[in-house]
């Protein structure tokens, strides 16, 4: 049976920058695209460092996750995000302090190729939100919905209240599987997979019809949710199935994108 993995911080280690990218800054590696279908790094970068994301026949999304980043001439703070899209190249400056970007691809090229060509960005005041996506106070935002015609990446951010220690009954509540393989990235506050909690800066690597489940930690969390194409159906344990892309276009309209000016 597929194995969930899970990368706390203090799991990850140096690597040499991502394919295709140059420039100064580094690069931590959480899911390594040698074994896993999707693949994740931190790169970080300091005041004034310039990384190029380069060229790939696949697009990648970059998640601003700590400081703030210039890139495409725009200025894009923490909670932004950037897609560069197949056959295309973007520099990312550090500005201010040091900045954390999360970028996240598939492993490999896919079979079909996509047109690509183009740089979306998305500072963080233009990601659509919705404080009230549930009555338990549940919230999101939509990043990319892979329904571009030139890109096919998905990244959905959301956040959650905090949870009081659960019981064994709790630890069953909400269980389900995805069609795709994803990462799931904590940004903030702490997950409970089982009885353990993992703190931010936890990456976890869930195969596609893999059943799980988690809760928030005591203070709440907050996430991104990467895959590399578009999602099908959620899957409960009962038989029963909800459309995800449905679901999110009822709750949000689709991301606007900035162009590189």
């Amino acid at each position: 049976m597929p194995r969930i993995h899970v990368v706390p911080p203090e799991k990850t280690h140096a690597e040499q920058l991502p394919e295709a990218c140059t420039g100064s800054g580094e690069s931590s590696l959480y899911v390594d695209p040698e074994s896993f279908p999707i693949e994740l790094h931190k790169l970080r970068l300091g005041a004034d460092e310039t990384m190029t994301i380069g060229a790939l026949g696949r697009g990648r999304i970059g998640y601003v996750w700590h400081g703030a980043v210039r890139a495409g001439g725009r200025d894009l703070p923490a909670g932004s995000s950037f897609i560069v899209e197949s056959g295309q190249s973007l520099d990312v400056t550090g500005a201010g302090e040091a900045a954390d970007v999360l970028l996240f691809a598939a492993s490999c090229d896919p079979l079909e190729p996509e047109a690509g060509g183009h740089v979306h960005l998305l500072p963080s005041a233009n990601v659509p939100r919705n404080l009230a996506l549930t009555d338990t106070g549940v919230r999101g935002g939509m990043h990319a919905d892979a329904q571009c015609p030139t890109c096919q990446v998905w990244l959905h951010e959301n956040a959650f209240p905090g949870a009081e220690p659960v019981t064994p009954e709790d630890l069953t509540v909400g269980v389900h599987s995805h069609s795709e393989d994803e990462i799931i990235f904590i940004v903030s506050g702490q997950i409970r997979l089982g009885r353990k909690l993992f703190p931010e800066g936890t990456a976890i690597a869930i195969p596609g019809d893999t059943l799980y489940s988690f809760t928030a930690g005591p203070n709440g969390m907050a996430f991104v949710n990467f895959r590399a194409g578009l999602p099908a159906d959620i899957h409960f344990p009962g038989g029963q199935t909800m459309n995800e892309v449905e679901y999110w276009r009822s709750k949000l309209p689709r991301p606007v994108y900035l162009e590189a000016v």
